[in-house]
């Protein structure tokens, strides 16, 4: 027997990346979904055929009778479609962790935030159970069907309002993409350097994200920077000479790591 709230008509605007896990979670966990809104008709029917629901591209054919509106747009894009956008009292949630929750009140008296703490690939599945789930909404029955929806689709479900989702989501930034830059520079130079074995790095990268769960991540920093190897960082230097991108970066860090380890100065 189904709980109330997933009795709720969704609509959903978006059909990217964070679109698509979500509203196929929603559907698998028993929501409904009433209709996918995207500009783009490739990404919206791609996403509505798997879902079985009807999409349009032109926000004006909405759906007007969903319970629940979720924006899955670009940030950039939730303020233009606030200011568009009418849906009087229906609760009206964006998954953004840097927007504010206040952009949406032009929509509707009824708001909130949906922010999913990961990164999302159409292609890899992600385990949506595990997925921290950052809430909050403007009162509070609204808070209490986002909670509820939320706690159906995950089992980490937290109350936290715009100013600390933005700060989580700058230490989202750096963990997650400037990492993945660092990986694709690393990558990049093997590979040039006809040395194509990234793959083998992998355990490295896995071992390192497996101590954080149990020790703060100065505790677990390593290599010839931290422990003043000039020889070694020499050496990396000359290698890296053909590669300004590379060394540019590798030098900041050496830097910044020396300073925070050694106290020596930039």
């Amino acid at each position: 027997m189904k709980a109330a709230h997933q009795h709720f008509k969704i609509v959903i605007i978006g059909a990217g990346n964070v679109a698509t896990h979500l509203a196929k979670r929603l559907k698998k966990k028993g929501f409904y979904i009433l209709q996918i809104v995207s500009r783009s008709e490739v990404h919206a029917e791609e996403l509505a055929l798997e879902l079985h629901v009807p999409f349009v591209i032109d926000i004006k054919k909405i759906n007007k009778h969903a319970d629940i509106y979720i924006l899955c747009t670009p940030d950039d894009e939730i303020e233009k479609i606030s200011k568009s956008l009418k849906l009087s009292d229906k609760l009206v949630l964006h998954t953004s962790g840097s927007v504010a929750m206040d952009v949406l009140k032009k929509i509707s008296t009824n708001i909130g935030v949906l922010y999913p703490l990961q990164s999302f690939s159409k292609d890899i599945k992600t385990p949506f159970s595990s997925v921290p789930l950052l809430i909050e909404a403007n009162n509070k029955s609204s808070l209490q069907e986002l909670r509820a929806i939320a706690s159906t689709i995950s089992k980490q479900v937290r109350i936290v309002n715009s100013a600390n989702r933005l700060k989580l989501h700058v230490a989202a930034t750096m963990v997650n993409n400037f990492t993945n830059y660092i990986y694709t520079l690393s990558d990049d130079f093997l590979v040039k350097e006809k040395n194509d074995l990234f793959h083998l790095l992998i355990p490295m990268i896995k071992q390192s994200a497996k101590k954080l769960k149990k020790q703060k991540p100065a505790l677990i920093q390593t290599g010839p920077a931290k422990r003043g190897d000039n020889t070694t960082v020499a050496k990396h230097l000359e290698l890296l000479k053909k590669y300004p991108e590379q060394r540019k970066v590798y030098e900041l860090f050496t830097a910044l790591i020396e300073k925070k380890y050694n106290g020596r100065k930039l």
